[in-house]
């Protein structure tokens, strides 16, 4: 009887405060749901990811460069194999390269098939689970003469074939190799390693020994042709410092054993997870403390609306406690009041929850490895519920035992409206300082990723991204020798430039501008080839006449290339300003040459030198999760190289186009359908989209961020405002009195906005220092801004005043119409 008495006392109350209850729940209902989305995300990249066999104990092994000692190059096969047979602290290493996607020309048109080429122990170490079929034997990859066999995805089974039942030992045609089919992969089964550079879904699986015959390739077996990358199962005991000390030993001997390939060359062992996630780590983390921030913000407020409402109950609670009603009674009535409060706000904050993990599952399709998978964790849910009752139980608790314990005579004899004591002022003045110091944390942060956003989209790139489309053309079959690759494209550019709407068209590639490229490692001629400091690394671009121009990229010196620098003339190059002080600084770089480390080892003779162009220096959170600086590496090194010369498989086609690209790319198409029927096009886009694709995880985290900050902005001016309407309020007596005694109407204004201004500026001071004690975790994060900006400070902080102002304003103007004769009578 008493809890049902308790339950409709609480619904009264519901109907009796409307405007506490609604502002009660609309605080605690965000705070629940913020922090319920946050710490889904958070157990999905921390816990949840890695959901490979003995997932802690996988490692990523890479190359480390001269001047990039953190790993993420790609290794040699040799290497590779020298890592198995001298390693001591692998159970398993596998090597996997998903360069080099094919086409399947089984049906009308080409479909492009995302490939990823392991051996055969790749599958065991990440605990693949067949749906149909086997996984790979050992014998099957023989190098250079491995079996014709391939693995096919779950999700590439059903989109291509229907998931028919007879696809195990059915043939079918890659980039027209036959290939006969020997399994299907789980539909639960992601290959997060593959995705690492392209980010794509992988399709199918092939032997790695197979990878030279199908794509053509630098034949693996060189020990300079580096297209490979590890993931290796840890010995029981064995951390990977010690690995990495292993691999030391092994880098040694190999320097020694092969230094002109090798020399110069580390091999680093990094957490597989920590390669995968390790971009998400303190984006997290950011947004965790933001939500925390958001909750305590709104859980200060609601305990300041709670000792309001306490002073304003006074004298009801001192009557019922008059009528008999024990101490024990009322607290336990008050605590059922909060209760009420407590699901309400968690009703609202779970719907905020479930549309914000909907939301989130949409954009992370597109931005977030296969690994992490979106979902309302229910364990975070139940979590979120008992943190966010503690959270309201505790902030209540206090005002409900002061509430049970107040003094009947006092509260009878004294003015309800006096009634409040310095302590409880001190309290709601200091809750108050709070949250306008955690307020000015979230708006400092977000302060520094807009404007570092800001500066990563609008930095001078050197080139021209407007109205710019490009795509991609693998011509990966046997009968694309590079003479044949070089008459295609010197066809496929000249019907490209005959269509309407297209301006010009470039050969460019194999790396997309403004994304991960190749590399060309130059030892300048004259220079020890043995020393590791005499290579330069520089990103290497195989262009067609007129390629520089086209992209906007000003040639300074020298000459263009021409389709007469073919094989059978002197290699040559143009080379950008900075690559051309690195290697010959301070002398003309115009028929000086280099030496590539590569499989000719022939001299490039510099024929031009361009502009810098920054075709790769947009910051990404993948970079600085490698250790990569913001700021896209300082001067980018470039050498353009004349595709007749250098005529890769992978194609990139640049074309500055007018008009409907819809429509365009439509004819590009039929271009190349019309030249050869098998070839896929594929990856359209104009680049100023692609470019903002790019960037959608760093525009995600400053909108979240800075919707997190304006939240507490709002919640925090919100709490001020409340506190000095209920002090005026409090004080109408005090006030008519002065009144009375000749206080003008401008002295009362300006000594309530005092008083807020004084709160402000003491939680200001709060909020600078956790601000630059906090920040400091986003430096990572920040493209060519410093974590201690001083203009974002300051800035931040005048808003935020400026708002805390003006939320004192109105209880301010209020406390000037006070009737000095209507105050005084009413007490």
């Amino acid at each position: 009887m008493r809890l049902l008495d308790d339950l409709r006392s609480s619904l009264r109350m519901v109907r009796r405060a409307p405007g506490f209850v609604t502002i009660a729940v609309l605080t605690l209902g965000v705070g629940i749901g913020a922090n319920t989305i946050i710490f889904s995300v958070a157990r999905a990249v921390f816990l949840n990811a890695m959901k490979y066999p003995n997932g802690d104990r996988l490692t990523f092994v890479s190359r480390g460069y001269p001047g990039f000692p953190q790993g993420g190059g790609n290794f040699t096969y040799p290497a590779y194999r020298d890592m198995v047979q001298q390693n001591t602290s692998f159970d398993t290493l596998a090597a996997f390269q998903e360069f080099g996607a094919l086409a399947l020309t089984d049906g009308t048109e080409p479909v492009r098939v995302n490939i990823n080429y392991i051996t055969p122990s790749y599958f065991d170490l990440l605990g693949t689970k067949m749906r149909v079929g086997r996984k790979f034997r050992g014998e099957e990859d023989r190098w250079g003469d491995a079996d014709p066999v391939v693995v096919l995805s779950y999700g590439f089974w059903q989109r291509e074939f229907g998931g028919a039942s007879d696809i195990v030992g059915r043939t079918i045609h890659l980039s027209q190799q036959p290939l006969m089919v020997v399994g299907v992969t789980e539909e639960s089964f992601h290959d997060a390693p593959g995705e690492i550079d392209g980010g794509e879904a992988i399709d199918a699986w092939i032997p790695l020994g197979l990878s030279y015959r199908l794509t053509g390739y630098s034949d693996l077996s060189n020990r300079n042709a580096a297209l490979l990358w590890g993931i290796g199962h840890l010995k029981p005991g064995v951390t990977i410092a010690q690995a990495q000390g292993d691999f030391e030993s092994i880098n040694k001997r190999l320097a020694q054993e092969y230094p002109g390939t090798d020399g110069g060359f580390t091999l680093v062992v990094n957490s597989l997870k920590d390669r995968l996630l390790g971009q998400f780590y303190n984006p997290v983390w950011l947004l965790l403390g933001g939500s925390m921030f958001i909750l305590l913000i709104g859980c200060a407020n609601v305990a300041n609306l709670l000792l309001a409402r306490l002073v304003a109950r006074q004298r009801e609670l001192a009557v019922r406690g008059a009528l008999g009603a024990s101490s024990r009674r009322l607290a336990r009535q008050m605590l059922a009041e909060n209760c009420m409060l407590v699901v309400m706000a968690t009703a609202l904050g779970v719907t905020i929850a479930m549309a914000g993990i909907q939301g989130l599952r949409i954009w992370g399709h597109t931005y977030l490895p296969s690994v992490i998978h979106m979902r309302l964790d229910r364990w975070v849910l139940v979590g979120s519920l008992l943190a966010s009752a503690f959270t309201l139980l505790l902030f209540g608790l206090g005002p409900a035992l002061v509430g049970s314990r107040v003094d009947l005579r006092d509260a009878l004899s004294q003015s309800g409206r006096q009634g409040v004591s310095l302590g409880r002022r001190r309290a709601a003045k200091m809750l108050i300082v709070c949250e306008v110091g955690l307020a000015l944390v979230l708006l400092v942060g977000a302060g520094l990723l807009l404007k570092s956003f800001h500066r990563l989209t609008t930095i001078d790139l050197g080139f021209n991204t407007k109205d710019l489309l490009t795509l991609r053309i693998d011509l990966n079959a046997d009968r694309y020798t590079p003479e044949v690759r070089t008459q295609f494209a010197t066809e496929l550019s000249e019907k490209l430039q005959a269509l309407p709407g297209v301006k010009s068209a470039t050969i460019w590639g194999p790396g997309m501008p403004g994304r991960a490229t190749w590399v060309v490692n130059a030892i300048p001629e004259g220079r020890q080839p043995d020393d590791p400091r005499s290579i330069v690394m520089s990103s290497r671009h195989s262009v067609n006449p007129g390629a520089l121009a086209n992209m906007g990229i000003p040639l300074l010196r020298g000459r263009d290339v021409t389709w007469h620098d073919d094989l059978n003339a002197p290699l040559v190059a143009i080379v950008s300003e900075s690559s051309a002080r690195m290697m010959w600084p301070g002398e003309d770089p115009l028929g000086k040459r280099f030496l590539p480390i590569g499989n000719d080892q022939k001299f490039v003779t510099v024929i031009g030198v361009a502009a810098d162009a920054r075709l790769r220096q947009r910051l990404e959170m993948s970079d600085a999760a490698i250790g990569i600086p913001p700021g896209g590496l300082g001067p980018q090194l470039d050498v353009y190289l004349p595709y007749a010369q250098r005529a890769n498989r992978a194609m990139v086609v640049a074309i500055r186009v007018h008009g409907d690209a819809g429509a365009i790319t439509n004819a590009i198409r039929g271009v190349v359908l019309g030249m050869e029927p098998t070839l896929p096009v594929y990856d359209v886009a104009l680049l100023d989209d692609r470019l903002a694709a790019q960037d959608g995880a760093s525009r995600a985290l400053t909108a979240v961020t800075g919707g997190y900050a304006l939240l507490a902005l709002f919640l925090a001016s919100l709490g001020l405002f409340g506190v000095l309407a209920h002090a005026v309020s409090r004080r109408s007596q005090e006030m008519g009195i002065r009144m009375a005694l000749g206080a003008t109407r401008r002295e009362l204004l300006l000594m309530v906005m005092r008083e807020g201004a004084t709160l402000t500026l003491a939680g200001l001071i709060f909020g600078l220092v956790g601000a630059m004690l906090l920040t400091r975790v986003m430096s990572s994060l920040l493209f060519g801004v410093s974590a201690t900006d001083p203009f974002v400070y300051v800035g931040i902080s005048a808003l935020l005043l400026a708002v805390a102002l003006a939320a004192c304003y109105l209880p301010a103007r209020r406390s000037t119409k006070v009737d000095p004769m209507v105050a005084l009578r009413c007490e």
